[in-house]
Parts: structure tokens; sequence; C-alpha cells
């Protein structure tokens, strides 16, 4: 399961579930976020939704570099602009608030997931960094 949904009250929180590898966004994952944001903005009983990763160590890690190097086809993710390949419009589409709760490092894709939510609270693990720059890219998502 790449996602976990829990409810208490109007408050959905919404867990990227893939801590074995640091909730890196493989092509199940951004589907699933999209699906899920697109399901939390159309229901009247979630007035708000909270976004985290699981486990300790990552908000998320961004892209899944493993599935770029073993799929010619994930290469586009990084550009993409439709929700379903894209974290950070899944995010930005939905009209309900949402918290950022970053418990861990959140880098690059992953950085740019976390600037998407309206609000972001951070533990003191949580790191941000932008490694765009390393490899020569701009930015796709934000």
């Amino acid at each position: 399961m790449t996602i976990h949904i829990s409810h208490d009250g109007p408050v959905a929180i919404v867990t990227m579930n893939r801590p074995e590898a640091m909730n890196a966004l493989n092509r199940a994952l951004r589907s699933a976020l999209a699906e899920t944001f697109a399901a939390l903005d159309s229901s009247d009983a979630v007035r708000v939704v909270v976004l985290t990763g699981a486990g300790p160590k990552a908000f998320t890690a961004g892209l899944d570099l493993k599935e770029l190097g073993s799929d010619a086809s994930a290469l586009g993710a990084a550009n993409a602009q439709e929700p379903a390949r894209n974290p950070v419009k899944a995010v930005e589409t939905c009209r309900k608030p949402v918290i950022g709760a970053i418990n861990g490092v959140a880098i690059t894709g992953g950085f740019e997931l976390a600037l998407a939510c309206d609000i972001l609270i951070a533990s003191e693990a949580a790191r941000f960094a932008d490694t765009h720059a390393r490899v020569g890219i701009m930015p796709g998502w934000g």
C-alpha cells in the first residue's frame, strides 16, 4: 500500500507509505496521491488534509530514481503537468487547506511537494534541499 489514509473528524491524514524507499515518488505513489486528493477534495466530510511521510527519515525524497533508471517511459514525470504524474498539481488542485507535516527530509521533488502545501509544520528532524542544480536541471513541478 503506497498511501495510508486516516480520518480524525473533518481532518484527513494522508501518509505516503514507502519508508523503505524514503517515500520516493514512484509511479504508483504519484497516481495514488492524485486519486486520493481528488477524492478528498470532493468529500463534504473533509475540511482539511494533512500530508506526511511514513517513518522518521523522510517526508519524501522526491522522484524514485531507481524507477527512472529502469523505465524509460518514466523520464517525463519530472516535467509532467497532469495530477496523475505530478503530485504538486494534485495538491494544488485540492480546494481544501493542505498541511504538510514534514518529519524528515524533503528533497528535490519532495521539496517541491512540500512547497505546494498551504501550511508547513516541520519536526526538529526536518531537512529541506533542492538538488536539481547538482544534475543540471530546473525544477519541473514548481
